[in-house]
């Protein structure tokens, strides 16, 4: 028999995972983005990635049918932007929030590393789609992350 849900959320917040904001553009072209912490790289050769969205999450279906995406790794001190874009309701970027890569897709200023995606297959998990993605872009500066652990958000000096 499988765990509870609760007993599950208790277990796996035991481990650590860094803190990313998903950025996409609607078919109306307006910048969305969701906090996502269910992020790991999935393949060296091609430079591939998972994020695995909820799909009762408001924008899982234009990140299911986008042809790209962005990944903004947010540094520690970036923890009232991973709480706005977790927040129903505060998906849309604003003015400024940060620059665009080469596909032109919304990023967070300031963060640890830009990447810019190439969607590719999406398979079903559980509650969850589990959305891939080729890196066809990236940057990244030094700096300490920002993590999840237990329900919290926290820094993690390198």
């Amino acid at each position: 028999m499988p765990l509870p849900p609760d007993q599950f959320r208790t277990t796996m917040g035991r481990l650590v995972a860094g803190v990313t904001v998903i950025g996409v553009r609607d078919e109306a072209g307006q910048s969305r983005g969701m906090t996502a912490s269910a992020i790991t790289a999935l393949s060296l050769e091609p430079p591939m990635l998972l994020v695995c969205i909820d799909r009762k999450a408001a924008i899982h279906d234009v990140l299911v049918k986008a042809r790209t995406f962005s990944v903004s790794i947010l540094a520690e001190d970036q923890e009232p932007i991973a709480r706005r874009f977790a927040e129903l309701g505060r998906h849309d970027f604003e003015d400024g929030d940060g620059p665009s890569g080469p596909f032109g897709l919304p990023s967070i200023a300031d963060a640890l590393a830009h990447l810019e995606c190439a969607r590719g297959p999406v398979f079903g998990g559980g509650d969850h789609s589990i959305i891939t993605g080729t890196l066809e872009w990236a940057r990244a500066r030094d700096g300490a992350p920002l993590c999840h652990y237990r329900s919290t958000y926290s820094g993690l000096r390198p």
